[in-house]
């Protein structure tokens, strides 16, 4: 499957199965305002940025930056569909965005589960002061270790080979890297948030899984056999997301 559609695919089924609004969080850490200048990188089809539409009206404007041209179209045809002048997206990349964007300034730079696919990530948000006006804000955020646990403890005993054991990442950046980046900000500060993703059916959870990189074909069938004996006994599985959020403050 396309990569684009894997991701609305799992994007769709983690929102369906939420038991707490993850834009709202991403709201709580930017505090919108109305005027503000918002760039989103890695926008996808807007679902972080489009609610902070309303809130940065009157006078405000979102950008959106993806490398994928349906994204970026999907955002496009939404928005105009709904009437929403100040926001639009166009087609870029993390490590372009600097030179994309030279005569750009913003109060807010936003990026939700994307920065990490930037080739040099350390070096692009080093960067970013260079378009953020002057007391601007850049959030980034990602998966935090342990995330997806749940997924992981129910596969591994399926496993035939024990060493292919397989385990959450760990946060989606360091500690050291993110010191290293605050240096060319007055400040900085971490955030973690943990939310649970509630599947009530084994198609969903297969649904899921099929979409994430933990999947393994060759174990299938024993998964789906364990998943049917839980729902036998349970009214539903439990994924618990774990966020780890990054402030940076210019």
């Amino acid at each position: 499957m396309h990569y684009y559609e894997t991701l609305k695919r799992r994007s769709y089924l983690n929102s369906k199965g939420t038991l707490y609004k993850f834009e709202d969080w991403v709201i709580e850490q930017c505090k919108p305002y109305p005027g503000m200048r918002v760039l989103e990188l890695g926008c996808g089809t807007g679902k972080h940025t489009f609610p902070f539409a309303d809130l940065v009206s009157p006078g405000g404007s979102i950008l959106g930056i993806d490398i994928s041209q349906e994204a970026v179209t999907e955002v496009n045809e939404k928005a105009k569909t709904n009437q929403l002048k100040q926001m639009r997206a166009m087609k870029g990349s993390f490590d372009e965005c600097i030179n994309l964007l030279h005569d750009s300034k913003f109060d807010l730079i936003l990026s939700c589960y994307a920065i990490y696919y930037a080739k040099d990530m350390k070096g692009v948000l080093s960067a970013l002061p260079s378009l953020l006006n002057p007391n601007g804000h850049v959030f980034i955020c990602g998966y935090g270790k342990m995330n997806n646990q749940e997924i992981f403890n129910s596969i591994n005993h399926l496993i035939p080979n024990p060493r292919e054991e397989m385990r959450s990442a760990g946060d989606f950046i360091d500690a050291s890297s993110i010191e290293e980046i605050g240096k060319c900000y007055q400040r900085f500060s971490t955030v973690r948030w943990y939310n649970k993703i509630q599947f009530n059916k084994v198609d969903d959870v297969l649904g899921w899984w099929k979409n994430h990189p933990s999947y393994l074909p060759e174990i299938y069938d024993k998964v789906e056999d364990a998943l049917r004996t839980y729902f036998a006994l349970k009214s539903n599985f439990v994924l618990t997301k774990s966020i780890l959020g990054v402030n940076y403050y210019f």
